[in-house]
């Protein structure tokens, strides 16, 4: 039997074009955030939860360093096929952009960032540490505007609580 002619060359893994349309964007944002162009609508931002139906809920900081959480849709190409290439989940950190529409459709998940791409960035810009945070916080605790203390990889919320001497006898 002769050998099969069309099975072409097995080692060569081709990347889809999801995977290149998310690293172009990214590079380009990089080359913008060097080059110190105006940036207005775009923000970095950490994913907290599935909402569901193309939706996420996002964390971000303005740059008047207000931090918001709101829901993004999740854009066409990272949907169906899309999204087996170019993953979102929990805790990952996105660049979203606001679309100028009101209602839940205000911002949009333009971009999924790799860990290769964060450090990138973390050189290029200084992003709010509350966004960078490993570990998944809660609303209340990434809403407050005080600052975190790391102490050997764990990270403190610094307040002012000043324990007061209880009184058995009087329990």
């Amino acid at each position: 039997m002769p050998p099969q002619k069309n099975s072409g060359n097995k080692s060569v893994k081709r990347e889809s074009g999801v995977v290149l349309k998310n690293r172009k964007f990214i590079q380009t944002f990089l080359q913008d955030v060097r080059e110190e162009s105006d940036m207005s609508d775009i923000y970095v931002a950490r994913v907290l939860k599935k909402m569901g139906n193309g939706r996420m809920e996002v964390f971000f900081v303005d740059s008047k360093q207000h931090p918001h959480v709101v829901q993004a849709i999740v854009r066409g190409s990272f949907r169906g096929k899309g999204k087996r290439s170019v993953w979102i989940d929990d805790n990952s950190v996105v660049i979203i952009a606001d679309s100028g529409i009101g209602g839940s459709a205000a911002f949009e998940i333009m971009a999924v960032l790799s860990q290769d791409e964060i450090h990138d960035l973390k050189k290029t810009k200084e992003v709010d540490p509350r966004i960078l945070a490993m570990n998944l916080m809660d609303t209340a605790q990434l809403m407050s505007d005080k600052p975190l203390v790391s102490e050997n990889g764990f990270e403190f919320d610094i307040s002012e609580n000043k324990e007061e001497e209880i009184d058995i006898d009087n329990l």
